[in-house]
């Protein structure tokens, strides 16, 4: 019994050995041949010697792959660099100094750079594709339909003034999901405002409320859902809105404010909340171009052309920058009094 002892002893040893060696990577054989090998006492390790020594003269043996994730400083080490550093220049430099065939060869460079890595198809149908109005118009039945099935699962608040376009088709089908899309986002919406209202009955001065409030309203005015009465009272509420936040003394962005409650007062054509929109930005802008332009507006809802002409003069005495808009205005109204 005891040489049974010394031999499993010394076999134990071995193997531990031959595990260490392959660890340190001395040794180059598989963990599974070192588990055969520990089982399976004398003819394991035989086999394993054995399979190494095949190994070795035969073409089966490779070199191991260091598989960890390459990090900058290896990707560094491994860019051949060809010329030195002090030969480098500038791109804006190199385009200005060098000549044709260099500058060409540069920019060559740039694009192929850029545009290597993007994939364009070639598109068969760029040319046959028409605007979803003309589509619902001219083609058959069933490509008006799969069109408005499209558009109902893909955004349909994108698409209200098509909508309502398709709500006059004669195609029944297409009337029917024209007006169910128009239904949902108007329910949408619906809900946005409940919820927003109530939460506005419980705070009424919460900040974020309002500007919650704000960018709702702002999307209705621009969805083209509304018209006529309906759109005025949703103008009404925006105006007074940004009246009520302009009025507050910590608010932020005062001068976008201004303009948008302006743009709200123009459309719904008050002349005297507009004047008072110009009072205020007239405080602390007072040579800004938008308030002479919306002074100009202001006469022009009053149709007071002395006015008009009164403000002509104060921009052209204070040299006040005209953008194309207000030149225009300015160019309009000296023709009319040629």
């Amino acid at each position: 019994m005891h040489w049974i002892v010394i031999f499993f002893i010394l076999h134990i040893l071995v193997c531990t050995v031959v595990l260490c060696l392959r660890i340190l990577r001395i040794l180059k054989c598989g963990y599974i041949n070192i588990f055969i090998a520990f089982f399976v006492p004398v003819w394991g390790m035989v086999m394993l010697i054995r399979k190494r020594y095949s190994d070795k003269h035969s073409e089966r043996e490779g070199e191991e792959i260091d598989a960890r994730m390459p990090t900058a400083e290896f990707e560094k080490k491994s860019v051949p660099i060809d010329q030195d550093e002090k030969d480098i220049v500038p791109l804006a430099e190199a385009l200005a100094v060098n000549d044709s065939v260099t500058r060409r060869d540069i920019m060559m460079d740039i694009l192929y750079s850029v545009n290597k890595s993007i994939v364009v198809e070639n598109d068969d149908l760029k040319e046959k594709v028409v605007p979803l109005e003309e589509a619902l118009v001219v083609n058959d039945t069933a490509t008006r339909r799969n069109l408005i099935i499209d558009v109902l699962y893909s955004n349909p608040s994108e698409y209200v003034a098509q909508l309502n376009d398709a709500k006059e088709n004669k195609d029944t089908e297409v009337v029917h999901y024209a007006a169910t899309a128009l239904a949902e986002i108007q329910k949408d919406f619906d809900l946005k405002f409940h919820d927003i209202m109530l939460r506005k009955a419980e705070d009424p001065d919460n900040e974020a409320t309002d500007n919650e409030y704000q960018v709702l309203l702002e999307n209705y005015i621009a969805s083209g859902l509304l018209e006529g009465d309906a759109l005025k009272n949703q103008l009404r509420n925006y105006s007074e809105l940004l009246d009520r936040k302009i009025s507050r003394k910590e608010t932020k962005g005062r001068w976008t404010l201004l303009n948008k409650k302006a743009d709200a007062d123009l459309k719904l054509r008050d002349a005297k909340a507009l004047d008072k929109d110009v009072v205020l930005m007239s405080k602390r802008w007072p040579e800004h171009e938008n308030v002479y332009m919306y002074k100009m507006q202001s006469a022009m809802l009053k149709k007071d052309s002395v006015r008009i002409r009164e403000i002509i003069k104060e921009i052209r005495d204070k040299n006040i920058y005209l953008s194309a808009e207000l030149r225009g205005l300015v160019q309009f109204w000296d023709e009319k009094a040629g």
